[in-house]
This record gives structure tokens, sequence and C-alpha cells, in this order.
């Protein structure tokens, strides 16, 4: 098992102590967040001198023992505003200049690939129509990332169009070569079952692990509703190769500010690796 933790986790804190939390962790690596108007690294900033940016954080990253496990590239703090599936021309531009630069700097740190969102409905939408764009945008996307070497992934999440299983398949079908960063709280805070949710695993390049619950999507530990010891299993028994990101987060979103970042966050590093020695014992 190899761990990683996001570092939007703290965004309160300087980028530098949020690396030194997580190597205190013991994680392996992290994920940078490169989310407009809000992350550590703030893509409006940094844009056209993204080579020089990206070249600091990693001196910073690798100062610390870690790799980049992925970097999270979100346009906007709301979901529409250069959205992969926008329908606006303007915002389509601007959302591929966002992700070229997303791209640059994942390349110029040393991460893996990209996570991205799915889009979502518009007003006046339909499911087929925004799934139509969507799968046109993201294919563009996963052409320009695998130009530069990195995989490319999206996260189906609350409020996105692909916010069931079944939804998700779709557009992966749509889509060769996109992958999901696949955080189960999205789902299950829905009201999907695990058993449901499970069968997306093999499409996964990057898990985000964060406790949940039907109508909470980011519980404490003790509250969880997941069983991370079968999730465990199912990716030893495929030979998964990734990471599982530590991602809890703050910010208001969804009451996503009631827990302990920092005691909740160690709390499920045991309990991540608990289950994996369970499972190796069972093996």
């Amino acid at each position: 098992m190899r761990l990683s933790c996001s570092d939007y986790t703290w965004p309160l804190l300087p980028h530098a102590a949020a690396l030194d939390l997580i190597a205190a962790l013991g994680c392996e690596a992290v994920d940078l967040g490169f989310m407009g108007n809000r992350s550590h690294v703030r893509p409006e900033l940094i844009h056209g001198e993204v080579a020089l940016h990206a070249g600091r954080v990693r001196e910073r990253v690798e100062a610390r023992g870690l790799a980049v496990a992925d970097v999270f590239a979100i346009p906007y703090t709301d979901f529409e505003t250069m959205a992969a599936n926008n329908p606006d021309a303007d915002q389509q531009k601007r959302s591929l200049e966002f992700f070229a630069d997303a791209v640059e700097f994942a390349a110029a740190v040393g991460a893996p690939g990209v996570t991205t969102l799915p889009g979502v409905l518009f007003d006046g939408d339909t499911f087929e129509a925004a799934l139509d764009r969507s799968a046109d945008g993201l294919a563009r996307r996963v052409e320009m990332a695998a130009a530069r070497g990195l995989s490319t992934s999206v996260e189906p999440h609350t409020g996105s169009l692909i916010d069931t299983p079944e939804k998700t398949l779709r557009l992966l079908d749509r889509v060769p070569g996109l992958t999901i960063t696949l955080d189960y709280a999205h789902y299950v805070y829905g009201g999907v079952p695990q058993a449901e949710i499970d069968p997306l695993l093999p499409h996964a390049r990057h898990l985000q692990i964060r406790p949940g619950r039907p109508g909470v999507l980011q519980a404490r530990v003790a509250e969880d509703a997941i069983d991370w010891r079968s999730v465990v299993a199912q990716l030893n028994a495929s030979g998964y190769q990734g990471y599982l990101a530590l991602e809890y987060t703050w910010q208001d979103w969804l009451d996503c500010n009631r827990v302990d970042t920092v005691g909740e966050s160690a709390l499920l590093r045991d309990l991540l690796r608990a289950a994996d020695r369970a499972v190796s014992e069972a093996a």
C-alpha cells in the first residue's frame, strides 16, 4: 500500500507547513491541488510562468522526501466556470488553456497524471447533451495529457453529471483512455450502496480516501459507513499500483469543515494500514 495525502487538506497553512504535516503522517506522496481561487498553487497567478513555479514546488516536495501522486486540476470554485462541458465557446477556450497549464505543471513536478472534473448539467440541458459535450471535451484533455506522458482521470462527484456508477461508466465508454479518480464518499453521500461502487475499481487510476455515510460527505472515521478492508482486498487482488490518498478537506461546502483534519487523517491512515495487514494475513 502506498499512501498519499492532499495538500489542500490544510488551505489555511503555508504550503511548506502542509507538506511537513503530510511527511509527519508517514505518507510517501502528496496530491497537489491546482485549483483556481483556492489552492496553495494558484493557477491563475502562475499562468505564463508555470515551469518556474512547478520547479519550486518540486523542490519543496522532494526536500521532504515525498513524491507527487497526482495533480488535482479544478478551474474554479464553482463547478460551472470553465467546466469541461461548458456550452459557452469562450469558457471552453479558457478551460483548455487552464488544462494545458495543469498538464505542464504535472509533468514538471513528476506526477503520473492529472485529475479533473467531468462537468455538470447546465440550465436547459438534457443528460445526453451534457454527456456529449463532456465526452468531447475530455477526449481532447486525454490527448493533451498523453502527449506529455500523463494519464487523465475525472472524479465523479456530488453535483456532477456522473453522480452514479451507471452514469460514470457511460462516460468512460465514450472516452478511450479516460480513467477515474475514485472517491467512494461522493457516491455513498448520495445513497449509493458500496456494492454498486466496487465495480468501478478496475477503472480507477487513483483513489481519494475519505470517510462518509449517506447524507454526510465527510465523516469522522468513527462514523464511517465505508468498508475499507473490502476495498483494500479488491485492490490487492487486482494488483493496483496507484496510491491511496488521504483526502479530508476543509471548506464550507457540504459542511466539510466539521472535523479535525489532522487527527482524522492520522486515524484514517491507521485504519488503512490495519486493513492492509489484515488482508495480507488472510491471504
